[in-house]
């Protein structure tokens, strides 16, 4: 089953970097270079979607990869969760990561240090902006089944972290310490015969503690599976869940409209309705204000990537760059009154913000030195909680 899946000791030994670092070190080491110390850095060159902020994820995993790898180097880097754009006021691209170190040593850590930044930074943005369409309405992870298994819980984390307030896989639930969420699949519903049956079924037979909530779409009209499932369950009833399939869709709006009548000539308005199935940022922009949960899959797990890339900026300490890149060891301030980001000398003491003239915070925090982490991780309630305090103030993404 895992034969291609990397296991954590291939991805420590370098085995899933691309061959040309492993030439360009052979190189290095034969012309006497092998000594040679850089300052690389990662930066992006956009954000998909047409998004003006990211949120920048992953950050975690690398500092992780570094440690077990025994790299002597340093690392800088934002605090994960940051949200933040990819410029600062001049223009300049923000470098959201940098290492300081022999070259060679950590040349073939490049490209999975990227493939955990961009994967779950991009997953994250989508999030977050999910998150902001939605309000106040719940949010649901389903989005597993459109990834490989094997990063199933890195696609739940990056959900959660940004504001989702539930996830479906059991092993992402668990490494998160929260209850996996879930209600229905149309396979018992088929099996059992319908939907009166299922819900009396799901009421029988699972803990109580669990919502009742049923999917009403399987066989009949939306409409006619709600009233059949509260007939069934009565008061135990909680939620339903609309999967319709896009061929049988109609007027959504309007079915969900009907269902809203039908429970209110019931005295039944407690109950919750949720819909999933290609859900987009435009369907919750549509939907928000008639229903009261959205469960997201594909948007989310197939999110476009954050194009992390990681370049050499300076050189035994002389600055140099490619062409498109900055020259330099950077520092990037904040100024939380103004919002603004700005670059600047790495040595400089002070940054000032170029538009209050305050001093700026110092973005770029010291992660490992010397190849050792010294300072505390951030758990994922913690990243979660620092995210939404920023989410508070930002508008939009």
């Amino acid at each position: 089953m895992n034969e291609w899946t990397a296991t954590p000791d291939e991805i420590r030994e370098g085995k899933t970097t691309d061959v040309y670092f492993l030439r360009a070190i052979q190189c290095l080491d034969n012309d006497g270079f092998d000594k040679t110390r850089v300052w690389a850095e990662a930066t992006t060159g956009g954000i998909p979607r047409e998004g003006k902020r990211l949120v920048f994820l992953g950050l975690n995993d690398v500092l992780n990869l570094f440690l077990e790898a025994k790299l002597p180097i340093d690392v800088y880097a934002i605090k994960e969760g940051t949200i933040l754009p990819f410029k600062d006021y001049y223009g300049v691209k923000i470098p959201f990561l940098t290492v300081d170190g022999v070259y060679r040593e950590f040349a073939k850590y490049e490209t999975p240090m990227l493939g955990l930044l961009c994967f779950q930074s991009g997953v994250g943005t989508s999030a977050l902006r999910l998150r902001i369409a939605a309000q106040e309405k719940t949010l649901l992870s389903f989005g597993i089944r459109r990834m490989p298994p094997a990063i199933a819980p890195t696609i739940d984390r990056a959900c959660y972290v940004a504001g989702f307030d539930g996830i479906s896989c059991v092993l992402s639930a668990e490494k998160l310490g929260i209850p996996a969420t879930g209600t229905i699949p149309h396979s018992l519903i088929m099996i059992e015969g319908g939907i009166q049956p299922t819900v009396v079924s799901f009421d029988t037979n699972i803990d109580s503690s669990v919502p009742r909530i049923a999917l009403a779409d399987t066989f009949n009209d939306e409409r006619v599976e709600v009233l059949d499932a509260l007939e069934a369950i009565g008061e135990k009833l909680e939620g339903v869940r609309l999967d319709t399939p896009g061929s049988r869709k109609g007027n959504m709006r309007e079915i969900i409209q009907e269902i809203k009548w039908e429970l209110k000539l019931r005295d039944r308005e407690d109950i919750k309705i949720f819909l999933s199935g290609g859900l987009t940022e435009t369907s919750i922009l549509e939907f928000r204000d008639i229903v009261d949960g959205f469960g997201i899959g594909t948007y989310v797990a197939n999110s476009p990537t954050i194009d992390f890339a990681f370049d050499i900026v300076n050189i035994e300490g002389e600055d140099i760059a490619k062409r498109g890149k900055f020259a330099g060891r950077k520092q990037v301030g904040y100024c939380k009154k103004c919002d603004i980001y700005l670059c600047e000398q790495f040595e400089q003491e002070h940054i000032l913000c170029p538009s209050c003239n305050n001093e700026m915070e110092k973005m770029l925090k010291k992660f490992i030195e010397n190849g050792q982490i010294i300072t505390k991780l951030p758990t994922e309630k913690d990243i979660q909680k620092y995210i939404q305090n920023q989410r508070n103030v930002v508008e939009e993404i």
